[in-house]
C-alpha cells in the first residue's frame, strides 16, 4: 500500500516513535510518505535517521504560494469542495474564530489533498488527534481516500475542542495507544462507532538490556521529557528536595527543552539543587540511549500521559522506572515489579519511591530485568506495525468495495 503519514511536526526529536513506526512499515513492504503541518526547525531534527527523513518530508506551513495555487486550481477542476467545507464548518455553536481557523485548515487540506491524489496515496494516517488531524480529516475527504488517527493522550482531555466524535464518524478507524485512551474515546462517541476504535501500542526496538552501571557515589536519576506543564517538572524538583533533605545521595539529569525551561531553572536555583541537577537540553536518540545506559532509575512525574515511550525505552534498557498513575502508565509499568507507580502531584510519594530504589540497588536491578522482559512482549515496533498494517489493509479493502 501507499500510505501517507501526517503529524504536526515531523520528524521531531519528541516524536521518534513515529519515525520508528514509519520505518517498520516500510520494512514490511509499504510505501510511506511523510508530511508535516509545520516545517521543523534544525533543533527538532536530531539523529541520522531523522535527518534522512527530513529530506523527504513535505510541510504545509510555511507554504509555497505557487504550489498552493496549483492545488486550488486542481480543486476547482475536480469539484466537491462544498461537501468538505460543510464538514469543516459543522456545528451550530462554532465561534467566528473557529470558523476562521477551520478555513485555514481547509486551505492546508487542499494542498495536502493535491499531493495525496496526484501521487496515488491510498490512505492517510494522522498521529495525534489535535489540530493537525483537522487538516488531515479534510484532506482525506478532498482526496477521496480513507483516513485514520492515532490518539496519544492529551487530545483525549479536550474531545470537543478537537472534534474527536466527528473525526471518529468520518475516519476508517481510530487508534489509541492505551486501553485507558480507548475507554476515554468510547465515553464521548456513540456506541455505534465503537467498532472503529482499536488499541495499538507505540513500540520500541529490540535491544539487549544492559546491566545496571557499576559506580560509586550518588544514585543517578534520569528524566526525559519536554519542559511543559503536563510533565510536572516542578513536582519532580520538590521530590528531589525531599531526597536532599533526607540525606539521600543522588544526581538527576533532565533531558529535554520547552517553554518552561526558564521556570525550571529558576526553581532549581530557588531550592538550591544546582549541584544535584543537570539540564542537557534536547538530545539525539543515540545520546538519549547513552543516558539510559548511565542511569540507575528513570523518572516521569507527569500530570497527563498516554503510554510514555520514554518509559518503554527505559525498560527496554533494563532500568527500573518511577512514574505517576495517569493515562495508560499502569498498563506498561507493573507496580513493585518493573517499577513504582505513584499518585500524580504527590512529591512525598514520588520521593519515597525514588528513595527505595536508590537504597536497594539489588531490587532496582531485578525490577530492570523484569521490565526488559515484559516490554518486548506488548510494546515492540514490529508488533505495532503489524497491527496497523492489518487495519490499513482492511480500510483499503472496504473503501475499494464502495
Amino acid at each position: 500500500m501507499k500510505i501517507a503519514y501526517l503529524t504536526s511536526l515531523y520528524p521531531a526529536v519528541s516524536h521518534t516513535f513515529v519515525l520508528r513506526e514509519v520505518l517498520s512499515l516500510r520494512a514490511r513492504g509499504h510505501q510511506v510518505g511523510t508530511f508535516s503541518i509545520r516545517k521543523p526547525a534544525a533543533h527538532d531534527i536530531k539523529g541520522h535517521d531523522a535527518q534522512q527523513e527530513a529530506a523527504h518530508t513535505r510541510w504545509l506551513v510555511p507554504g509555497n504560494p505557487t504550489s498552493y495555487a496549483k492545488a486550488f486550481a486542481w480543486l476547482v477542476k475536480q469539484g466537491g469542495a462544498g461537501a468538505v467545507l460543510a464538514i469543516a464548518q459543522a456545528g451550530t455553536d462554532v465561534s467566528p474564530r473557529e470558523r476562521v481557523m477551520w478555513s485555514i485548515y481547509f486551505a492546508e487540506a487542499v494542498q495536502l489533498a493535491h499531493w495525496l491524489a496526484s501521487e496515488g496515496f491510498e490512505h492517510l494516517h494522522c498521529h495525534f488527534g489535535n489540530t493537525g488531524s483537522n487538516t488531515g480529516m479534510l484532506a482525506a475527504a478532498l482526496a477521496g481516500i480513507p483516513f485514520s488517527i492515532t490518539c496519544h493522550g492529551s487530545e483525549l482531555n479536550e474531545p470537543e475542542k478537537f472534534r474527536l466524535a466527528q473525526k471518529t464518524q468520518h475516519a476508517a478507524f481510530m487508534v489509541c495507544v492505551s486501553k485507558f485512551g480507548k475507554a476515554r474515546l468510547m465515553q464521548f462517541t456513540p456506541p455505534a462507532l465503537w467498532p472503529k476504535l482499536h488499541v495499538v501500542r507505540c513500540g520500541v526496538e529490540k535491544i539487549d538490556p544492559s546491566p545496571m552501571p557499576a559506580h560509586e557515589g550518588p544514585g543517578r536519576i534520569l528524566c526525559v521529557a519536554r519542559f511543559s506543564a503536563e510533565k510536572a517538572h516542578l513536582v519532580l524538583l520538590s521530590a528531589l528536595l525531599e531526597l536532599k533533605q533526607a540525606g539521600q545521595a543522588f544526581h538527576c539529569t533532565l533531558v529535554g527543552d520547552g517553554p518552561l525551561r526558564a521556570a525550571i531553572e529558576a526553581r532549581i536555583a530557588e531550592l538550591a539543587l544546582s549541584s544535584h541537577v543537570t539540564l542537557t537540553g534536547s538530545l539525539a536518540p543515540d545520546a538519549v540511549a547513552e543516558q539510559y545506559e548511565a542511569c540507575d532509575i528513570v523518572l516521569l512525574a507527569s500530570f497527563s500521559e498516554g503510554v510514555p515511550v520514554v518509559l518503554m525505552e527505559a525498560m527496554a534498557h533494563g532500568r527500573p522506572v518511577v512514574a505517576t498513575r495517569v493515562g495508560g502508565v499502569a498498563e506498561l509499568v507493573q507496580h513493585e515489579s518493573t517499577g513504582f507507580v505513584v499518585a500524580p502531584g504527590d512529591a512525598l510519594e514520588l520521593a519515597a519511591a525514588l528513595s527505595t530504589l536508590l537504597s536497594d540497588r539489588e531490587r532496582a536491578a531485578a525490577m530492570g530485568r523484569a521490565g526488559a522482559e515484559s516490554v518486548w512482549h506488548e510494546f515492540s515496533v514490529p508488533r505495532s506495525a503489524e497491527r496497523l498494517e492489518t487495519l490499513f489493509v482492511s480500510a483499503h479493502s472496504a473503501a475499494s468495495q464502495k
